[in-house]
């Protein structure tokens, strides 16, 4: 009897001590789902809620907000559920969802009266409204970069502002829930449009790991509602969603109502005023399906053409086309077919593995293509697809989500045929490297030759200036003559094979460069004083514009030396009158060193090909002149193994400035090569 007593008190104590458990549940304008009517909370998911509550002795604290702000709160653990919650990838990161949904709903576009958007493409250079931070965004922005639209998004706190901001004009559209714009579309002057997208479950979601365990009871009571039709779910989405007629009784008829006398007469006075305004209402009620019956046919005919016309776009199509879920192809056009071997009810139902060359292959893809998919990315490869006869193919191959938070739930696939393209390819590399052994073996022949031609020039350069000078005996007039003409003819002679085997070494990469500091002002005057009796000898002023300290350089002293002779003694042979000028600027890191001359000039077509081997200027003067027209393709080759580069700029009949720029510490380029 002691313990009977004992444990009726303490359960006694129990129950008297224990509290209700306290739901904080985020509240905003979304109606008909969840709003705020007359200061208290309402809508369909109000009403499941506080029916589950009720019978589970929780005790409710809805606390209002934006969207956006009741997502911080739910983040921060600040609440613990938020209704109206559609599900993605990146929000279960972050929050916890249960598995029954309460409603289902998808995305549409609201217009004001009069609009003329038939389609996702009419959206373009509009101005768009969306809720912040909600999944509408997301999809939107998505579609909209799917479709590579141009148009501005401008996010908002609710619906309510969104539609009154469309009204006034300060948008073209609002996209908003099925709920919302079916119960305020009206009011604001908007219509919805053939635009339609993102279906969608929506769920009441929980803080992170849901530490109040309150979903799986959710899912519970809604698993019951569900099933059972006249359940307070059907009830409470009927409620809200039908237009509902509202009937004001006069004051005086419920004063009447006090009075015996008179009931009789206001009842039936109040039943004719009842009748005529539910006849009103009828009446508009019926205008209204009319309406929207008329505006169901009209879209349904919209629908149609616009699904013909993808239809013939999808058949007509000059590459495969094909439709796939969960790696199975589920639908495919005529070029598939014609591609492949295959007949469409072979391909429906097929696997992509014939795309791979083995199974190991098909699997080890998976992860790789899914990835990219599921990151908003698309897939792209060329690979050999095997045809049902067994021969195979080259196709390029390019894959793309249509959701990319369900990549296996729907791709489709562009399958090119490039067997063509990779043989051309094919045969352009072949005939390339062909090409370029062509190119070595003529460059490696044209050394060793010019190697072998020198030697003997230079025997007879000796001897010829031995006999000038008179050491092997004396010569007449006439012999001297003869015999400084050989002496010329033969120096000319070895020019011409020195560049050959410079350009040739050049272009076969066998061209070797020294790297050594030097002083810049002595050797421009040295170089100067080599081309001077050239420029004496045609009268001709050779001006030098230096700064007496230049400081030094490093690079291919004797290289540089040989550009500047180049450019200098070009500048020379032509330029008939004026003069030529050789001008340095020295900068902390450069030197830039230009060559003015007051000579020929050139045309601007010319200066294209100016610096290409065995180029002359055409002009009746320049063919006055000896040359072979190697000198500025081996001055520009140079200069870029010494990482510098050569410049010009001229005027026909005023004359021409090339200009070399290098850098002061050179970094020796032995495989590069310039194409003017």
């Amino acid at each position: 009897m002691n313990t009977f007593l004992c444990l009726f008190f303490c359960t006694g104590t129990a129950s008297a001590i224990a509290q209700p458990l306290i739901v904080r549940v985020g509240l905003y304008e979304n109606p008909p789902k969840i709003f705020t009517e007359d200061g208290q909370p309402a809508g369909i998911f109000v009403d499941l809620l506080n029916d589950i509550s009720r019978r589970e002795g929780w005790k409710l604290q809805y606390i209002s907000g934006s969207w956006a702000q009741n997502l911080d709160r739910l983040e921060r653990g600040e609440i613990d559920l938020i209704p109206d919650m559609a599900y993605s990838a990146k929000r279960a990161q972050i929050y916890t969802f249960p598995k029954v949904p309460a409603l289902s709903s998808w995305f549409q576009v609201y217009a004001p009266r009069g609009h003329h958007i038939h389609s996702i493409l009419d959206l373009n250079h509009k101005r768009i409204m969306v809720l912040e931070r909600s999944i509408q965004d997301t999809a939107f922005e998505r579609l909209r970069k799917g479709f590579e639209l141009q148009c501005e998004l401008v996010r908002v706190d609710d619906y309510k502002s969104m539609f009154s901001r469309v009204q006034r004009g300060e948008a073209d559209v609002a996209v908003t829930n099925r709920f919302y714009g079916m119960m305020n579309g009206r009011k604001y002057g908007l219509e919805d449009t053939a635009v339609v997208f993102e279906p969608s479950d929506l769920y009441y979601a929980a803080a992170k790991n849901d530490p109040k365990h309150l979903l799986p009871t959710i899912d519970r009571y809604l698993s019951e509602m569900k099933a059972e039709p006249n359940s307070l779910y059907y009830q409470s989405v009927l409620h809200w969603t039908s237009q509902k007629v509202a009937f004001r009784w006069p004051l005086w008829l419920k004063i009447g109502g006090g009075v015996g006398a008179g009931i009789l007469l206001f009842s039936l006075l109040g039943g004719a005023i009842l009748k005529y305004q539910v006849n009103l209402r009828t009446r508009e009620l019926r205008q209204i399906n009319q309406e929207m019956e008329e505006r169901i046919r009209e879209r349904t005919a919209e629908l149609a053409t616009i699904t013909r016309e993808q239809v013939s776009i999808f058949e007509s199509a000059g590459v495969g086309i094909i439709m796939l879920r969960d790696r199975v192809i589920v639908r495919c056009n005529q070029k598939t077919m014609e591609m492949t071997g295959y007949k469409y009810d072979e391909l429906i139902g097929m696997s992509t593995r014939m795309w791979y060359g083995s199974q190991k292959a098909y699997e080890k893809a998976c992860d790789q293509v899914y990835g990219q998919l599921a990151r908003g990315e698309t897939h792209r490869r060329s690979q050999q697809v095997t045809r049902k006869d067994g021969t195979v193919f080259w196709a390029r191959l390019s894959l793309r989500a249509f959701d990319e938070n369900k990549p296996k739930d729907g791709a489709v696939a562009i399958l090119e045929d490039i067997s063509e393209e990779r043989r051309a390819a094919e045969t352009l590399r072949r005939a390339m490297e062909k090409a370029q052994e062509a190119d070595r073996t003529k460059s490696s022949f044209l050394a060793t030759m010019s190697h072998e031609l020198r030697t003997p020039l230079n025997s007879i350069i000796g001897f010829t200036g031995i006999l000038v000078q008179g050491l092997a005996g004396p010569l007449n007039e006439e012999q001297s003559k003869q015999l400084q003409m050989v002496q010329k003819s033969s120096r000319h002679l070895l020019s011409l094979i020195n560049d050959v085997l410079d350009i040739s070494k050049i272009e076969a990469g066998q061209l070797e460069l020294s790297h050594e500091s030097f002083d810049l002002n002595p050797t421009l005057t040295h170089v100067l004083s080599l081309v001077t009796p050239l420029a004496e000898e045609k009268g001709l002023t050779l001006e030098f514009q230096v700064k007496p300290q230049l400081g030094s350089i490093c690079a291919d002293k004797r290289r540089f030396e040989q550009i500047l002779i180049n450019l200098l003694n070009n500048a020379i042979k032509f330029t008939e009158q004026g003069s030529v000028i050789l001008a340095c600027q020295a900068k902390e890191n450069e030197i830039c060193l230009s060559i003015r001359d007051t000579g020929i000039g050139m045309e601007k077509k010319e200066l294209k090909e100016v610096f290409q081997p065995f180029h002359q200027v055409e002009s009746g003067l320049a063919r006055k002149h000896e040359g072979s027209g190697l000198g500025l393709a081996i001055c520009q080759r140079l200069a870029a193994q010494m990482g510098g580069v050569i410049t010009v700029a001229s005027t026909l009949g005023q004359g021409s400035t090339f200009t070399l720029t290098l850098p002061r510490e050179t970094t020796i380029d032995q495989s590069q090569e310039v194409h003017a």
